[in-house]
């Protein structure tokens, strides 16, 4: 019947040899150009407390596109302003959290 021959067991050694060292410098290109900070620094986070109180609006994203930090390390910050304080939860969706600063919730539901 036809088809194409299966290839050997030293045919299959030397082709997957050759794609190894490929396989090394793209995993290593795509580490380098993706560079995001997952702890962050105290002087960052006093710098991030510092502005986003100040914010009107803040989302996650925001603040890890801002200061290049990851959306798991900026979620906990906020959480963390939330807990103290700082910051209201006003919406909570599946994927995102929305928070307002005291100032601005105050302004917008006092009275």
């Amino acid at each position: 019947m036809g088809g194409k021959k299966k290839p050997t067991i030293s045919q299959l050694v030397k082709k997957e040899e050759k794609q190894k060292p490929q396989q090394r410098q793209v995993r290593r290109g795509e580490e380098g150009a993706k560079s995001r900070i997952a702890l962050i620094d105290q002087k960052v986070m006093d710098d991030i407390v510092r502005e986003v109180v100040n914010w009107d609006l803040v989302t996650p994203y925001q603040v890890a596109s801002k200061y290049g930090i990851k959306m798991s390390a900026a979620q906990k910050v906020l959480r963390s302003l939330h807990e103290g304080g700082k910051l209201v939860l006003v919406a909570r969706g599946h994927r995102e959290e929305i928070y307002v600063s005291r100032k601005a919730y105050e302004k917008l539901y006092a009275g």
